[in-house]
């Protein structure tokens, strides 16, 4: 008997893992002997048969869950949250679970917190913008300010040798000119354009195998800007590298993910501008075709 061959049968007739962690091995959660559990899978045949017996259980009621999720896309979503609740019965996985969910919580937290300080400092630039304005047009105002209204302490030129010239009274009184006061033409330029939110959609999706490609197409976005998109997980998120939005306030990103590890929620976020944002719900799961 070889070395491998000893490895092979030890594993074997090793103790055979919890059905419990059998679930999360092949749900992919986080495991501390994720190692030894695929070896003594591989190896052991009454294992690795119950762990293909939950992948066609948990695809089966993937598939169901997928017909229903067109009509009732809150309800599916608290399914799928279910599931990935109760297959968490280790005590130690349940405790990075509620740390997960809480450093969410608080990065939500901290973002809205930084929104609003961005507003207050806006609202504090725009009053100082506006009371300068005001005080610059008052001292140009004044500035111009004719000079004959203006009383003087100096004094005046003597006129004693000056003649008034006579004044030519006409029998005939001079009609008074009309003049002319411009009607104000209103630029369409200067109305503003009603504004178009942020939206974003899945252009593209395929199957390759047990995984799933998914094309994310936003629109409406301020040019130049950088645009994060967050795949949001019933008890994490995950951020993918930023993308440019192109002239036409366009941007295109796409990643692959396996059939069981499709998230729930999808964000596009601007990084310059922090309301511009977008949310999908609506996402194609499992690897059947839509």
């Amino acid at each position: 008997m070889t070395r491998d061959d000893g490895s092979a049968a030890k594993l074997r007739q090793s103790r055979h893992p919890d059905k419990s962690i059998l679930l999360a091995y092949i749900r992919r959660q986080p495991l501390d002997d994720r190692l030894y559990i695929q070896q003594h899978v591989e190896h052991c045949e009454r294992c690795s048969q119950q762990c293909d017996e939950y992948k066609r259980l948990s695809s089966s009621l993937e598939d169901a869950l997928m017909q229903v999720r067109h009509f009732y896309p809150h309800l599916t979503s608290y399914v799928f949250f279910s599931i990935e609740e109760h297959s968490y019965e280790s005590g130690k996985l349940r405790v990075a679970q509620r740390q997960s969910l809480s450093d969410y919580r608080a990065k939500r937290k901290m973002a809205r917190l930084r929104i609003a300080i961005s507003l207050v400092l806006l609202f504090a630039i725009l009053l100082t913008t506006v009371a300068y304005a005001i005080s610059t047009n008052h001292t140009s105002l004044i500035s111009y300010i004719p000079h004959h209204s203006i009383a003087t302490t100096q004094p005046s030129p003597n006129l004693g040798n000056l003649v008034p010239p006579p004044q030519v009274t006409s029998k005939h009184k001079r009609p008074s000119k009309h003049i002319a006061v411009p009607t104000p033409v209103v630029s369409m330029a200067s109305t503003p354009a009603s504004t178009v939110r942020p939206s974003m959609v899945i252009c593209d999706t395929s199957i390759t195998g047990t995984s799933r490609y998914l094309k994310i197409c936003g629109d409406h976005f301020t040019p130049g800007d950088k645009v994060t998109v967050v795949l949001e997980y019933p008890k994490n998120s995950q951020s993918l590298a930023p993308v440019t939005v192109d002239g036409k306030g366009h941007f295109e990103d796409g990643f692959s993910r396996a059939c069981g590890d499709i998230p729930i929620v999808i964000h596009a976020i601007d990084q310059s501008h922090k309301t511009e944002s977008a949310t999908l719900t609506d996402i194609p799961r499992g690897c059947s075709s839509i």
